[in-house]
């Protein structure tokens, strides 16, 4: 592999010398119209275009309110469980033969 540029050299050499690009830069006649045009002929949204403009916003949202919702929760779960370790679940069938015997 070469170690000196020299087709890059010689590329950015022969760009200088380029004469500039003289030709004209604006939209042809009726290209808004016709781009406006297109646009209107869709028609009315379908449920299947809003459902898939608005299903990633929506799940964004709901990911945040399930960050929100854990994280305004942590604290009384963890309370919970550290205050009550030595308190057993009850269990009902347990509770229906202890009582039946």
């Amino acid at each position: 592999m070469k170690t000196s540029p020299t087709s890059w050299n010689r590329l950015v050499t022969a760009a200088r010398l380029a004469p500039a690009d003289q030709r004209d830069e604006t939209a042809p006649h009726g290209f808004a119209t016709r781009v406006s045009a297109l646009a209107m002929s869709a028609g009315e949204p379908t449920f299947a275009t809003l459902f898939a403009r608005f299903s990633l916003r929506s799940l964004g949202v709901c990911g945040l309110l399930m960050v929100l919702g854990v994280t305004l929760n942590l604290s009384s779960v963890v309370n919970a469980f550290e205050s009550d370790s030595s308190v057993t679940l009850n269990d009902p069938v347990a509770e229906w033969l202890n009582a039946s015997s």
